[in-house]
């Protein structure tokens, strides 16, 4: 709502209608790319994140000699691949996932000194409403 209101205080009142259009077409291709630019990032992040700590799953990897890990995340066996690979997935959605909380955070602090670029709109003369009435 602040947003659109800065936007249309400026704009003289038999040009809003046009200013109308483009604002929506801006707002809805801007959050068009955002949402693409962070899908894609977080793809990217899970798949690097899932090779990262899968890298730690070798059967030379002595957290594996313990009986309660070898019952159930054997990498040995098929069950036990499967929810390595699960648990594996889990842990790296939620590292890209702080990443793009990370990035968004960042892109909001470069964009908030924009907002001193903003202008007041000049104050038009006040009308006297009484004339009309008589």
């Amino acid at each position: 709502m602040p947003l659109t209101t800065v936007a249309f205080s400026t704009l003289p009142a038999q040009m809003r209608g046009e200013g109308t259009g483009l604002y929506n077409l801006s707002r809805n291709v801007g959050s068009s790319v955002g949402i693409s630019v962070v899908s894609a990032l977080l793809t990217e992040n899970v798949q690097v994140n899932h090779a990262s700590i899968g890298a730690y799953v070798t059967p030379f990897n002595r957290g594996f000699d313990t009986t309660a890990v070898q019952q159930s995340l054997d990498p040995f066996t098929a069950a036990g691949r499967a929810a390595l690979d699960n648990l594996i997935t889990a842990q790296a959605t939620i590292i890209a996932y702080i990443d793009d909380f990370k990035l968004s955070m960042l892109m909001s602090l470069v964009a908030m000194p924009l907002v001193m670029l903003l202008r007041k709109p000049a104050s038009k003369p006040a009308v006297d409403h009484s004339v009309a009435m008589e």
